[in-house]
């Protein structure tokens, strides 16, 4: 789950832990909630009228997704009593790079010496 600003095709503007799904629907929403006002912010729970946390939305139904600004956050983590720790975390991560060379063995693939010939098993 990360913590992301949402803007709808409606032009609706969310801020809500989240996560990317494989199928539509598309993205998923925990404790979704408006953002409104420029001085003062307001938070107000989405969809009105309901007690559900879990919300579920179409990728039509999205313009973007970004991450929200730091006054967002921090008004976000203290409506939901959360820990700003476990949004702290960049989106992506980089992975280590890794020099390999002809000589480096893979962990886990065996060694194949020059005169290796595949072996086919036929299956009835």
């Amino acid at each position: 789950m990360q913590l992301s600003l949402i803007v709808l095709q409606n032009e609706t503007v969310l801020v809500s832990q989240s996560d990317q799904l494989e199928y539509e629907p598309k993205c998923h929403l925990v404790n979704p909630c408006t953002v409104s006002g420029t001085t003062k912010l307001t938070l107000k729970r989405w969809p009105a009228h309901t007690d559900d946390e879990h919300i579920l939305l179409r990728s039509e139904d999205l313009l973007t997704v970004c991450e929200p600004s730091s006054k967002v956050a921090e008004a976000y983590i203290k409506k939901f009593k959360l820990n700003a720790s476990d949004f702290s975390e960049p989106l992506t991560e980089e992975p280590e790079p890794v020099m390999l060379n002809e000589q480096a063995s893979i962990e886990g693939v065996a060694d194949f010496e020059d005169d290796y010939e595949p072996r086919y098993v036929e299956e009835f």
